[in-house]
């Protein structure tokens, strides 16, 4: 189990004072992000792609924790399309190992459709059964 500190995407922009050493974990709105119906937020991606640069160039890493609790959205596909889209916005930060598998998406569709550009993320999980392919670590 990780012991990582808990960081809200919203506020890590560059020049975010973060805890000295050790893995960071970003919790990362779905709205954040943005929807399909009002486009991508791609001023806020591009914000925090400076930020995960400025931890690769530090030596930090981090993965990050998609969240969508209590929030309206079609379905599990738009939050994973989401996260899809964040992740090619970020593909060149080298700080991002992985990210966390939402509940409310279904697991197998999330890990493949971000796998398809990003076959070096570690996916991590809550969910103990997600483990058993060894690419998932719980947090």
């Amino acid at each position: 189990m990780l012991n990582a500190p808990l960081l809200n995407a919203a506020d890590c922009a560059p020049g975010t004072q973060v805890p000295a050493e050790g893995l960071l974990c970003l919790r990362l709105d779905w709205q954040q992000v943005g929807t399909g119906d009002s486009g991508y937020n791609e001023e806020f991606l591009a914000a925090f792609r400076d930020f995960l640069k400025e931890l690769e160039e530090g030596g930090r890493y981090a993965f990050i924790v998609p969240d969508s609790a209590g929030q309206d959205f079609p379905s599990g596909e738009e939050l994973t399309a989401g996260m899809k889209h964040c992740a090619r916005r970020i593909k060149d930060c080298a700080s991002v190992v992985g990210f966390a598998v939402p509940a409310a998406a279904d697991a197998g569709f999330f890990m493949e459709q971000l796998r398809e550009k990003h076959a070096h993320y570690v996916f991590f999980s809550r969910d103990g059964q997600l483990l058993s392919d060894g690419s998932v670590v719980k947090y």
